[in-house]
This record gives C-alpha cells, structure tokens and sequence, in this order.
C-alpha cells in the first residue's frame, strides 16, 4: 500500500499515526513540509518520503497522480484544505484528515457533488475529533428518533499536542459556535457554563467550538447542538477575563507570540499517558415532550485513539467500503464504528 500518503506524518499526533500504520502492516509515503524531520521518520521505519508544501499546486498534482487515499495531519486544516483537497478531486485521490475545525468540515462538504461525481471520498474528522462523539450522537438519535436537540461533552487528562493548541490559538478571537434551529450560531467563548456528571465525578464544563456542531446535524438531522468540555476552575476564570480582550488575539504580533509560547511549551502527552489514560463523554438527547435519553462512553486517550481510529478509516476507505462524497465517520462506517476499538464503553444512563 505504498500509493498511500501520510501528510504532516513528523508532527505529534502525524508520527503516532505512522507507528500505527506500520504496524497494522501498511507502508505509507510520508510527505511534510520539513524535509529533515520527514527522512528522519521515514528512515525510522524504512518508508519512502518526501518534502511537500501545501500551497505546491503542481507537485501536490504529480505526487497524488498514483496515490489512492491522502490522510492529512498537517494542521491547521483551514490553512490547508483549500489547496490540497481540489488536486485530490482532480486526481482522484480519496481525502482523510483528523481535523476538528468546523470551518473545514464546512468547506469540504461544500464539495460532496464534485467528490460524488468523480468518486472521490471525502472523510474529514476522522480521529478523536470526530469519531466518538459522531458514533454518540448518532446512538441518541436512534434511542430518540424524533430528538430536536443534542448535547455532547468530554473530558481528558493528559493534555493536548502542539497542533492542537496552535489550532485553537488562530481561531480563539472567533468565540464559539453552537448549532440553533439548524443554523450556525456564532457566540462567545465560554457562551455556557454548566456542571456535567459523566465518568466517575461531576465535572465543570464550557462550550467549545467542536467539529460536531457541524457534523452532528449532517449524521442525525438533530437542529439545535451544543458541544461542552471539561476546563479548570482556574483556566475557566482566564477566559472569562480575557474574553473581553479578544480583539487583540486577532493581531499579527498576538499571534506569532502565541506561536512561539505554544512551540516552545508544548509538546503533547507522554506515551505513557496515551496508554494509561482514559476520555470520558457524555451526550444527552430531547425532543419537544421533554423525552430525553443520556449515554456515556468511555475510551481511550484521544490521541492515541485517533491513531487508531484514522489508519482504520484509510484501510475501510482503500478497501472500496465506502460510496464516494463528503462523509461523516457514522456516515461512512455506522455507529458502531467506536464500539469495534479496544477500551471503548458505552452505557445508558438516568438523565
């Protein structure tokens, strides 16, 4: 399977992926924007590599021309969707990422006809971002097939990865997005506040701008959505504060700043937290007689899941396992997708 390529493969969450991959006995081409960092993995496993800019129009055309499937690592997905994903269409190159950036899932599925026509599949989110909560929301909505709203929130314990944290960086000053009467509806960050028992504790949570205000709709047809994560007391009060200040995150000196702090601060969780580590979620569905069903999952560590749930995905989709167009994770595989990973629980609970 060497006409599959890993792009972003050195970054933290990329090289977990690799590991993976190799493992599961596929021998991906790794592709970055370091050329270094890319042969240093590469060698590391005895894989072909090479450098690739994501803006590179006419080598992304040549390098994709033989490849069947592109997983993406490379974030921020909205600095490289735009460039990539067409030259997929064109080549007919089936097009993966682990994206949870609603932005991106918006523009990808902005192109499901073309995907359609040229038999292309399209999989955005298909790591921790949004596989658990997609195969959730879709368990509610079979438990309560006539639900109007939908409500999901999780909570980790080991962190979060560089890419991840300068994703969240270049789109703070947005604030939020929940999803109302089937519209997207922008709002500040922190827009609710609540405590949610799911785990083994209540835990103190906000709403974040998380990939399913977007999916979640496409997979259940449920209109008004919300996404909550656990956050500290102490962290909670920073945003708080800070909110008021956003206009200044929008500046190109407040973001290279954060850039800096970020890559010089943060690196991800340790392999020993991706395999002791749990991530609690809890989803909570109702429709218009306040008949409501809440379910629990556990399962483990998000980033070492999305290793496992991503290098799935591109065998199911290289195997001919999925019609062509833009497709949610349930979409794509059904709900029961999550239940198929190790570690994974699910359980129905009182309200």
């Amino acid at each position: 399977m060497k006409n599959f390529l890993i792009y972003g493969a050195y970054g933290y969450t990329g090289k977990i992926i690799v590991d993976v991959a190799v493992n599961r006995g596929l021998k991906p081409v790794l592709a970055g924007r370091n050329l270094q960092k890319t042969k240093e993995l590469a060698d590391k496993y005895g894989l072909d590599y090479l450098q690739l800019d994501a803006d590179d129009h006419q080598k992304w055309e040549k390098v994709l021309a033989d490849k069947a499937l592109l997983l993406n690592c490379a974030g921020p997905f909205a600095l490289t969707v735009e460039h990539i994903v067409p030259v997929c269409l064109r080549t007919k190159t089936h097009y993966l990422d682990i994206t949870g950036e609603i932005e991106v899932f918006s523009y990808i599925a902005s192109l499901h006809k073309e995907a359609s026509s040229s038999g292309v599949v399209l999989l955005p989110g298909v790591g921790f971002d949004v596989v658990p909560t997609d195969c959730l929301s879709s368990k509610l909505q079979k438990e309560l097939p006539d639900a109007t709203h939908l409500e999901l929130a999780f909570q980790g314990n080991s962190g979060i990865s560089r890419g991840t944290a300068l994703s969240m960086a270049r789109r703070y000053h947005n604030g939020g997005t929940v999803r109302v009467d089937g519209k997207l509806k922008a709002v500040p960050i922190a827009y609710e506040i609540r405590t949610i028992h799911f785990g083994n504790m209540d835990r103190l949570c906000m709403t974040i701008p998380w990939g399913d205000v977007y999916t979640a709709f496409h997979t259940t047809g449920i209109k008004n959505i919300k996404v909550f994560t656990g956050v500290s007391p102490k962290t909670l009060d920073s945003l708080l504060k800070f909110k008021k200040l956003t206009f200044i995150a929008r500046t190109s000196v407040f973001q290279w700043l954060m850039k800096k702090i970020i890559r010089s601060k943060i690196d991800g969780p340790s392999p020993e937290a991706r395999q002791n580590n749990v991530t609690y979620l809890w989803g909570k569905a109702w429709n218009n007689n306040n008949e409501e069903v809440v379910l629990e999952m556990q399962t483990p560590e998000s980033y070492q899941l999305t290793a496992l749930t991503a290098v799935e995905s591109a065998i199911r989709v290289m195997d001919g396992q999925v019609k062509a167009g833009f497709k949610t994770p349930t979409m794509a595989f059904g709900n029961d997708f999550i239940n198929e990973f190790e570690g994974v629980q699910v359980k129905k609970v009182d309200g």
